[in-house]
C-alpha cells in the first residue's frame, strides 16, 4: 500500500504542501494584465460622429481586448456604436482610450489613429 507521503517522495517533491498555481505559472493569455490608456484629442471638426465611430467600432471588434472610451467621468464601450454616440464628444476634446487584453498594444495604436484622424477619413489600419 502506498501512502500519500510515499507517493510524494516518489515524485521527488518531498513533504511540501501542494498549492494552487501561482500567478507566474499562468499562461500569458490568462495572466492578469493592466489596461493600456492613451489620451487622444478628437480633432475632427464634427467631433465624435457616426462616420468616425463606424470604422472605430469595426476595428475595435477585430480585437479580443475590451475597449473603453472615457469622456471625463462618462465611459462607453468602444465596440458599441450607440454607446459612443451617447458619449457626446465635441471637436477638439480629449478622450481617454483604455484597452485591456492580450492584443491591447496593437489595438491602442490602431484605435488611437482612428480617433485622432483630422477629417474622419484617414483610417489607415
Amino acid at each position: 500500500m502506498t501512502t500519500q507521503r510515499g507517493a510524494a517522495n516518489a515524485g521527488g517533491s518531498g513533504d511540501r504542501p501542494c498549492s494552487g498555481p501561482s500567478q507566474a505559472a499562468l499562461p500569458p493569455e490568462t495572466a492578469p494584465s493592466m489596461p493600456i490608456r492613451r489620451n487622444v484629442r478628437v480633432i475632427d471638426p464634427r467631433g465624435l460622429h457616426p462616420r468616425l465611430i463606424a470604422p472605430f467600432t469595426k476595428a475595435a471588434r477585430g480585437f479580443t481586448s475590451t475597449v473603453t472610451v472615457w469622456n471625463g467621468d462618462l465611459r462607453a464601450d468602444g465596440k458599441s456604436m450607440f454607446d459612443l454616440i451617447m458619449l457626446v464628444v465635441f471637436p477638439d476634446s480629449e478622450v481617454v482610450l483604455e484597452v485591456d487584453g492580450p492584443d491591447a498594444a496593437a489595438a491602442v495604436e490602431a484605435l488611437a489613429r482612428i480617433l485622432a484622424a483630422p477629417n474622419g477619413e484617414d483610417y489607415s489600419i
